[in-house]
This record gives C-alpha cells, structure tokens and sequence, in this order.
C-alpha cells in the first residue's frame, strides 16, 4: 500500500515536470553574470564549480544570452569556480564559502588572453543573498560547536533574531542542557510552535504529534550547517513560522572523525540554593537541582568507494538527573528525575551514475526517564509508586532522496521522509492493576477492593499525591511524507514545480486503576473524579496534499518571484470500540470525516506568494528585499478533537467513606471508594458519545497573510548587518457560540467599583436559562 502510493506521487510529480520544465529545490546555488573588460555581456561561456562537498566533484553550466549563470543543487561548502571561454584567460576564484539555502553572486569580468593563461582571484564574494526574498540565519558547524548552549535545534535556533524559544513543559527555558529531555519551542513574529516547520536535508520531518508541535531528536553530530527562515518563505513549505533546515554532513573521499563531550555535576558554586528556614518550616526541604548534565557525540564518514560511495555515522548519549522541589523517597533521600537518549545514525550518499545520486539517512533514538517528577500540581509521596515512567520508546527519522541532473539546466528530485514517535507515560512496576468481571445488569467493569488498592489518591491542601498517577498512555503518533520536483535554469529565469504529500496515524490508548482518583483534603476523604477510561481514540491524516510551482524573473538587479500553492489536506476518526470499565459500558463509534461531517476538513485551498530583491548598488554586497505571502495553518489531527465521540470525559462525585474515623485516611479499613460509597453523577450525560459541537458546513481553515521588508549590506567579507520589517494577519479563526444563550439573554446591571468608586456595567443571565445544556456551534471569526 504504502510503496503503491509513493509511486503515485513520483509518477504525478514527474508528469507536472512534463508540463512545466522544472526540478527539485536546491540547498543553494551559486550564480552571477559574466562580461568581459569593457562591460559586455557574455553568452555562451562554461562556467564550472567544483568542491570536495560534491560526491561527482565538479558542476557545470553555461551562460545563457543575458551572460547569467545559475548552478544549483550544492551542498555547502568550500568550493572553486573556473570560467574558460575561446580567447579569453581562464578565469579562476578558489576559496568561496557556500553556506546553505542561499543563492551567492559570484560575478565575473573575464580579459583577452588564451586559454593557457589563468587569472586567479581570491577575492570572497559577498554574502548577501540578491535572488531570495527570506530572512534567516545560518549556523555552521563552527557555530553550534563554539557557542555555549544545548547541541539541539530549538537551543540553537534562539541564536537567531527575532527567534523565541518557549518550553515545551510551561516552566524554565533550556540552560546548558537542563531541557535537553523536554523540547522548548521555537516561534517568531507572532506564529505559533505549530507553525514551524522542520526539514532534514531539505524534507520535511515534521511529526503528527499536536499537528507537528512536538519534533524528534536529531543528531547533531551529523549535521553539516542548520538554516532558520523567519520570513519570505516560499511556496515549497505550507505553514508560514520558523522555518529550520538541518543540512547533514556527507561523508567524504578521506576517513574523518570528531568527537564532543561536555558535562556538569551538582553542588558547588555551579548551582545556587533558595531554601530559606521558611520553606524548611513549611516542610520544603530540597529545591529543583542538577545532579548531572552529559552529552556525549562521536561521528566517523569517508569513503566506502571514493567518488561513488560514502557513508557517515553517528552515536550520541545525553543524560539530564535532576532533583525537584520537595520530592523525597520514604528514606528522606531526594527524588531524582532521571533521564536519558541514546541514538544511533547511518547516512549513505552514493553517486549511481553521472546523473543520478541517492542519499540515505536513518536516525534511531532510545528516550528513557525513570521517574517524571517535574512539572506536577501535587508531588508524589513516593517516587518508586506514584510518579510516572516514560515506557518503551520507537523513535526514529528515515529518509532517502534521490537526484537527477538530466542537464545542466534541468534538475530531477524525489524522496521519501518519516517522523515516528511513539511513547508511553505509565505506572511504576507493579503498580498497573486488572479489573474485574464485567456486571451482567449495569455492563460495567465490577471492581472490589482487591482489583483498586493502588488507585491514585491526590490531597490539595498537603500537595501530595499517594499511590500511582491518574491515568496512563500510549502515544502512538507517525507521519510519512513523500515530494517530487522538476527546475529549470537558464540563469535569467528558473522555474520550479512540485507534488508533496503527508499521511498517518495519531492514535492513544488511554486506561486507569479503578477509573478514577480519591480527592482528600488535609487528610479527610471528599470526594471522587471519575473517568470513562478505557479509551482509544484513533485518529489519522488521510492526506496533506500540495501541488506548487515557483517562477524567478532576472531584470539586471532585480530579481522577482512569483508562487503558487494548492493544498489539500483530509483527516479522519477511526472506526473504533472499546471495552467496558467501571462507569461506562463497551463503547464503539463509526469514522468521522469530512464524508459525515460536512466542513470537518477536506479543504481546498490556495496560497500565493512573491518576492522581490534589488540589487542596489549593482555589485552584489547591498538587497533591498519585499515578501508577501498566504500561509494555511497546520492542521493534521488536532481539528478533529473536539468532534471525536470517544473524547475524554470527567465527572467530580461526593465519596461518603463509611465509619470515618476521625481525620485519618482510614475509613472503613482501607481507604477505597467503592461503588456504594460514590454519589450519583450531577452529570446526565457522562458515558455517552461526547457532545460534540455542530459545525457551520462551511467551516474553514484558518490562515494567515504575511508581509515583509527589509534591506541587508555586507559590510565587510563575512559580515553582513540587516533591517527587517514584519506584518502578520490571521483570518477564519475558529469560533464556538453557544447558542443555548443570546445576547438578548443577558440584561445590564449597574455595580460600583470598590476602588474608586465608579460605576461599572456587568450583565445578568436570565434565570430561566440556568442549567441549559450547551448547544455549542462551531464556526469562523474575522479578526
């Protein structure tokens, strides 16, 4: 099924480049214009670059009739560009530094003289990009080794400006390691973590996870230079945040290694400690803390066969132990929170032919932590039973890419990419409890005494939690992706098109001791918070199809862009049933889509986009830059949520323990909410299908416009200062009205402000509609 549809898409890709004459999109590319002394264009000339980056070792092109040459598809480097021309020197410039994603002006004044003769210039050309209108920064590998922070991706993006990183966990950003474990997000101009969008070697690594929020762990021992673009994105990518390409090292025609190690301890003057005779008073005896902070990265690459098979290969370790605030075991030791990922990589990248190279990445990470202590409403009394572990992991990022250079006009790509990430958050050993036999009158789970003795029991006013966490799950998240695309460059103009399309799974399998968790307070049983676990909500991406192409116009300094994509994008509840449990009979529910539902989905939407550049001075070193763009929202599964009718659902019940003795736990021997003492659920509709709201048939996807300028200078080689100017609008944001309740529903009322003494205008509901079951609609909101 899965090889049936990749072919479905290489084979649509390649009949639009029979349309359209086009190619793959390039890590980046070098190109200028060629004259000669007096300043005359000059066509028709062999331009050459060559680079011990390239696995075939040399690119060439020729000018075409404006004397422009553009070539594409180079990985970063250091590369030399030899121009030969009947009658003229050769012309030779060795030492160029080609960073990733961008298009670098190399021009050329070629003189008389023949052949056998050689003009070599060492001059660097500039940095600034004069084709692209994006904004972004390029880390190299020199870069992320020297700076002192995290060697992941989202720590090493907020060295880039107007790049927020927000963590992923609501508490303390990333400092030299200590959120290695636990992603932060990264975000700009005002779009969210769900926007941002993650490339490896150019393709997409985005996971299904909360609509590609939450990214893997790659290596970063193998990547060569990593590129983030906060604005002028082009019509190859959907959503309009950061944009982070990660460029993977390739190998080489020589046997290299590198290693890097860092790490921290506790104690000493590393680490300050806040706990003051008050909080010891008040039973707050230990505070969060490092134990120790490791990471540990070896890579090796060369060649298998020089010039026609190389491999590279990668093993990292990190560790992050920490402590948390007021989290002890039994013995008065402090709680650690350990964790840990292991992985391993293997990358090929091997020259089929003249024309046809393959690359071939494979990343497997282990993801370990023993207890999860950090961040929780209530400590656990006993780290070994009631906090959480992260179970067995798979998670892995695949990918192979293959390229054709048809000619030197004319390039050919397609690849295959996955994100898999799937987790489980459960009990401590021994913890996880059976329930019992199903009840022939009621259909639900009977539970005696024996089958719930470790039920979660949670105390507010001490701030403990006793016995196992609520509930546990099992993520099960995996996205594939699959792109093809054809350019064309004749130097004056490029053309680019291309088919990308996404699907998978978004499944959780959910369940819980005893359906529910004990509320004490200071001691004294109140009350019970049931659950309808068990539950499996399997939910799937049927498509993220987009159908895109790009056209570059070259008018002596101005470089205009032109694009437009076509995106389709089709999600589905899974058909699915469950077992009984405590309180909620067997449950099976038919799929949900855009079929059953009208407006759930399957939108059909375009989004243009366009740049302009000026090359204002003519000599490459200063670009005036505009950008417009249209950029649709992520939406993977996330949109289903609030329609799925085997949603999560809570009911908060009196407990009336019987033979209460006192203000001890105890109660009636042990301290279990059984079925007789649980009240009745203030909750008619708990155990039934989800009240799902209605939704408006014409329901859109929400999107944003984007526009942007800015003017960038080199400054001296290697240095280039930038202004930037941003514009962000969302339109068709998602709105839910109640419509149980109008406004006419609501009557003013006159109150006095207690701290000064005006008046202030609050409104009253009408009694009559106390009480009234929602009837929520869900529709779309202009801002």
């Amino acid at each position: 099924m899965m090889k049936a549809r990749f072919a479905t898409y290489v084979l649509v890709g390649f009949l639009l480049t029979a349309l359209l004459p086009s190619v793959a999109s390039a890590q980046s590319s070098l190109e200028g214009l060629v004259k000669d002394s007096s300043g005359a264009i000059m066509p028709g000339v062999s331009v050459q670059a060559s680079s011990p980056a390239l696995i075939e070792q040399s690119r060439s092109v020729t000018t075409d009739g404006a004397g422009r040459y553009s070539i594409i598809d180079l990985r970063p480097g250091t590369y030399s560009v030899t121009v030969t021309m009947t009658g003229f020197k050769t012309f030779r410039q060795d030492g160029i530094e080609l960073p990733a994603n961008v298009s670098l002006p190399v021009n050329i004044e070629m003189t008389l003289g023949s052949v056998g003769d050689t003009v070599t210039v060492e001059a660097n050309p500039s940095v600034v990009d004069v084709e692209n209108a994006t904004h972004q920064q390029i880390l190299t590998r020199e870069i992320q080794d020297s700076i002192p922070a995290p060697r992941n991706m989202q720590a090493l993006g907020g060295l880039t400006p107007g790049v927020q990183l927000h963590s992923a966990t609501g508490g303390n950003p990333d400092v030299g390691g200590s959120q290695q474990m636990e992603q932060t997000y990264i975000v700009a101009h005002g779009s969210g973590a769900v926007n941002t969008t993650v490339l490896l070697d150019g393709m997409n690594i985005n996971s299904n996870y909360i609509d590609g929020t939450i990214q893997n762990y790659v290596d970063n021992g193998i990547i060569q230079q990593a590129t983030y673009q906060t604005s002028g994105i082009s019509a190859e990518t959907s959503a309009g945040g950061v944009l982070v390409n990660q460029i993977p090292k390739d190998g080489g025609n020589s046997f290299h290694a590198d290693g890097f190690f860092s790490g921290t301890g506790s104690g000493g003057w590393w680490q300050a400690n806040n706990i003051t005779q008050g909080l010891k008073d008040r039973g707050v005896t230990t505070s969060d803390s490092v134990v120790h902070i490791e990471d540990f990265n070896v890579t090796a690459g060369g060649p298998i066969v020089k010039n026609k098979l190389w491999f590279l290969a990668s093993g990292r370790y990190q560790s992050t132990f920490d402590t948390a605030a007021g989290v002890v075991y039994p013995d008065g030791s402090p709680g650690v929170e350990e964790q840990w990922i292991k992985q391993g990589v293997l990358r090929l990248s091997w020259q089929i032919s003249s024309k046809d190279k393959f690359s071939g990445t494979y990343d497997r990470i282990q993801k370990h932590k023993g207890h999860e202590l950090k961040p929780l409403a209530l400590r656990p009394d006993n780290p070994d039973v009631a906090a959480a572990q992260r179970g067995p992991t798979m998670y892995y990022v695949a990918q192979g890419k293959w390229t054709r250079i048809q000619t030197p006009r004319l390039l050919f790509d397609a690849g295959f990419s996955t994100d898999v990430i799937h987790y489980s958050v459960i009990y401590q050993k021994g913890q996880e409890e059976a329930g019992g036999p199903i009840d022939p009158i009621t259909g639900f789970v009977l539970s005696p005494a024996a089958n719930i003795a470790h039920v979660s029991k949670q105390d507010a006013v001490k701030g403990i939690r006793y016995n196992a966490p609520p509930m546990q799950s099992y993520f099960l998240p995996d996205r594939r992706n699959v792109s093809a695309a054809a350019t064309y460059v004749n130097g004056s103009h490029n053309i680019k098109v291309g088919v990308q399309d996404a699907w998978g799974k978004n499944d959780q399998v959910s369940s819980m001791n005893g359906d529910l968790y004990e509320n004490f307070s200071n001691g004294v049983p109140t009350t019970v918070t049931i659950y309808n676990t068990p539950l499996a909500i399997r939910q799937h991406v049927n498509a993220d199809l987009a159908l895109y192409a790009t056209d570059t116009w070259h008018f002596k300094r101005l470089a205009l862009t032109g694009g437009l994509r076509w995106e389709y994008e089709k999600s589905t509840i899974d058909a699915s049933a469950i077992t009984a449990g405590r309180f909620v009979g067997a449950r099976s529910f038919p799929e949900v889509n855009c079929d059953t539902t009208k407006g759930l989905g399957c939108w059909k939407t375009w989004a243009p986009r366009a740049g302009a550049v000026y090359d204002l001075f003519g000599n490459g070193k200063t670009a005036v830059k505009f950008g417009f763009g249209k950029y649709n929202a992520p939406r993977f599964t996330g949109y289903l949520t609030a329609f799925n009718p085997m949603a999560l659902q809570t009911d908060t019940r009196t407990w009336t323990d019987k033979d209460l003795k006192g203000a001890t736990v105890a109660t009636n021997g042990d301290g279990i909410a059984q079925e007789n003492e649980i009240g009745p659920s203030p909750n008619p509709n708990f155990g039934k299908p989800a009240n799902t709201p209605a939704l408006d048939p014409n329901y859109k996807r929400e999107y944003n416009l984007q526009y942007s300028a800015g003017v960038q200078h080199q400054v001296r080689n290697g240095t280039t200062v930038s202004f930037q100017w941003f514009h962000r609008v969302n339109y068709d944001a998602t709105f839910v009205q109640n419509k149980a309740v109008t406004a006419a529903d609501w009557s003013p009322i006159s109150i006095i402000n207690p701290l000064d003494g005006s008046n202030v205008t609050a409104y009253n509901l009408d009694k009559s509609k106390f009480g009234l079951p929602a009837q929520n609609y869900q529709t779309n909101v202009d801002p």
